[in-house]
């Protein structure tokens, strides 16, 4: 068993189930694989209402510290809004790497404007008219494709809002991250502009990055779960075991 250990964060509003691909994949590879539950998570809409970025922060920043005082090197790998988690901890510690996986650091701007849905501007007024945003389940051929588990029917505004009003910050910080960098994105994704792959490839100062475009060819799913989706999970577990492989190897 190697020394080495990585810590797996799932996406807003998620669970673990979206990271365990990747896991099961580290850990056949002899790493310990920490898949932990944001707050709020797996719970109820009304315990995910009332948690905010700085609560999913604090609790991976806690078991990055753990993991760290264990082991010797200790990779962050994230999806969605777990890997901007991923990367706000790559800006706090010296992780050994880090992989993110349709990861935002934003979800709109105004110029050159870009965004997946028109309201995200608004969530911060639209928060106090409807707390709980109702949306549509997904389809049975979109979960055989991309299975997803997950707050489903419904997305809550408060902490969509605070994890917008994270983003600049992050953003802006990415210069401070110089650790081994991984970022796969698929350039018809829905839910995270394409153009955040690139943003994240050419900000940090990691002397090692890399940068790379899996394209979907099925037109139903939002292209977005990576991690699960038929057509790209295995190439992603697959860059994810390289990259945690070649990085430990080389620190």
């Amino acid at each position: 068993m190697s020394d080495t250990a990585c810590l797996l964060v799932h996406g807003f509003g998620g669970t673990p189930f979206e990271m365990l691909p990747v896991a099961e994949a580290l850990e056949a590879e002899g790493y310990l694989a920490s898949v932990p539950t944001l707050p709020g998570h797996a719970s109820t809409l009304e315990d995910w209402s009332h948690t905010r970025w700085s609560d999913w922060l604090a609790h991976v920043s806690t078991l990055y510290e753990s993991l760290a005082a264990a082991h010797g090197k200790v990779f962050v790998v994230g999806l969605s809004m777990g890997g901007s988690l991923c990367l706000a901890l790559a800006q706090r510690y010296k992780p050994a790497g880090v992989a993110v996986v349709a990861a935002p650091v934003y979800l709109y701007r105004f110029l050159p404007p870009e965004a997946t849905d028109w309201r995200l501007p608004l969530t911060g007024l639209l928060k106090f008219i409807r707390p709980i945003w109702p949306r549509s389940p997904k389809k049975r051929e979109s979960r055989i494709i991309a299975p997803w588990e997950g707050y489903e029917d419904a997305v809550a505004l408060g902490p969509l809002h605070s994890f917008l009003r994270a983003l600049p910050a992050l953003r802006r910080d990415l210069g401070m991250i110089t650790a081994p960098l991984l970022a796969v994105h698929s350039p018809l994704d829905r839910f995270v502009p394409f153009g955040n792959l690139w943003e994240i490839a050419e900000r940090v100062q990691s002397p090692v990055r890399r940068a790379v475009v899996l394209a979907i060819r099925e037109r139903v799913t939002k292209h977005h779960i990576l991690t699960t989706h038929l057509e790209t999970r295995e190439a992603v577990a697959r860059l994810c075991v390289e990259f945690v492989r070649e990085a430990d190897a080389q620190g």
